[in-house]
Parts: structure tokens; sequence; C-alpha cells
């Protein structure tokens, strides 16, 4: 399953209304750049908005607004605001896990973290003591 959400934001320039949208593919992104000041370019290239014009002025001091979680994103999506903090350890934790499943199924044979007790937990712990010995 894909772990996307819609973007969007709706503002007035030159007498016009816009409402830019992006669906954003949360597998793509590094979860550590998943912020609100990140989503603005991204916004803004996917609709053709130039970011040296007055219209992305605009578009950055206009909320964010959220919707069509899929995945992941549907347990951080609340009233078309989105748990940024969550989410982000959310995808975080999901991308560690795939990983840490990675090197089981090359080093193990194993086809799941679950097959062995303890497997999970070990590997998270090496994984956390390679971290730290950085």
């Amino acid at each position: 399953m894909k772990n996307r959400v819609r973007v969007s934001a709706t503002f007035s320039f030159r007498g016009e209304t816009h409402h830019p949208e992006l669906i954003l593919d949360l597998d793509e992104i590094s979860p550590e750049n998943l912020t609100p000041e990140a989503l603005y370019p991204l916004l803004a290239q996917s609709n053709g908005i130039d970011p040296y014009s007055y219209e992305y002025e605009v578009l950055e001091v206009t909320p964010l607004e959220f919707d069509q979680p899929e995945g992941v994103a549907s347990d951080y999506l609340h009233d078309g605001r989105l748990d940024f903090d969550g989410l982000r350890q959310a995808l975080a934790d999901t991308e560690l896990s795939n990983r840490l499943l990675q090197i089981a199924r090359d080093h193990l044979g194993a086809s799941s973290l679950d097959e062995l007790p303890g497997l999970e937990a070990a590997l998270r712990a090496a994984w956390e003591a390679g971290r730290k010995a950085k």
C-alpha cells in the first residue's frame, strides 16, 4: 500500500482564486524533510508557480490543507491538519523496519521480523548501537 496524502492551498492572487494541489508520495520523501516549509516549493513546482514570483509569496503565507490520506498518513490526518511530528516518526519507524527486514533476509534467510523470537529487538538494538557509535 502506498503512503500518500493530497496537499493543497487556496488563495487569491490578481483577482483570481488559485487552488494548487499535489499528491505527495510519502514513500519518496525523506521523513526529516517532511515539514510544511519543504512542501511549499513542491506544491509550487508541481503547479507551475515560479518560486521568484509574488504568487509564490502569497502561496507561502497560505495554510496548507491535507486530505485523501492513504496508508500510514490516515492515522496522522485530522480535520485537514497533518500531525507532522507523528507522521515523521511513523515513516522513520517503517523505513527502519524495512531495512531491518532486508538485513534479516540477507543474513538469516528470515521472511519476517516475527519469524524468530527477539529478532526485531536484537536488530533494533544493534542498529541503535551502531548509530550511537558514529
